[in-house]
């Protein structure tokens, strides 16, 4: 059988619509965690985070990231302080992860070593003198 040119271009036709079909349902069935389920809510409430930023320029800190000894460190001039530390992952939510510390001699370190690999962001919140505080700081392990 002699194969002329409208036969093949009705299988070249076919077959990209099979193609274009085949990356329609493969793009609507990846998961995507890039942006986060309440993203209005925080969008709307933005002003509240930058006010938790600039507040805690009043107290003098730092977080120090050491990926070679699996470290996090934070520390502030004030010894009492308390509270949440979060680990944010933009590729995966199942990954994220809030836990509580305490200052101890004005230091408080965190061992990076049972995080995976990528990008993470992590955020200090304390609370003082009636006002929330944050600190911000992004790293890649490797």
């Amino acid at each position: 059988m002699k194969i002329n040119w409208g036969h093949k271009l009705v299988f070249f036709t076919v077959s990209f619509m099979l193609f274009v079909l085949f990356m329609v349902y493969k793009i609507s069935t990846q998961k995507v965690d890039l942006v986060d389920k309440n993203y209005y809510e925080k969008g709307v409430r933005y002003q509240e985070e930058i006010n938790k930023y600039t507040a805690s320029a009043t107290v003098k800190h730092s977080i120090d990231v050491s990926l070679s000894n699996q470290l996090i460190t934070f520390k502030a001039d004030n010894p009492n302080l308390t509270g949440t530390i979060y680990f944010y992952r933009a590729a995966d939510e199942n990954m994220d992860f809030k836990e509580p510390f305490a200052l101890k001699d004005s230091v408080f370190t965190y061992s990076l070593a049972k995080l995976n690999k990528g990008i993470w962001h992590v955020t200090f919140e304390w609370t003082l003198d009636g006002k929330l505080m944050a600190a911000q700081k992004q790293f890649v392990i490797e």
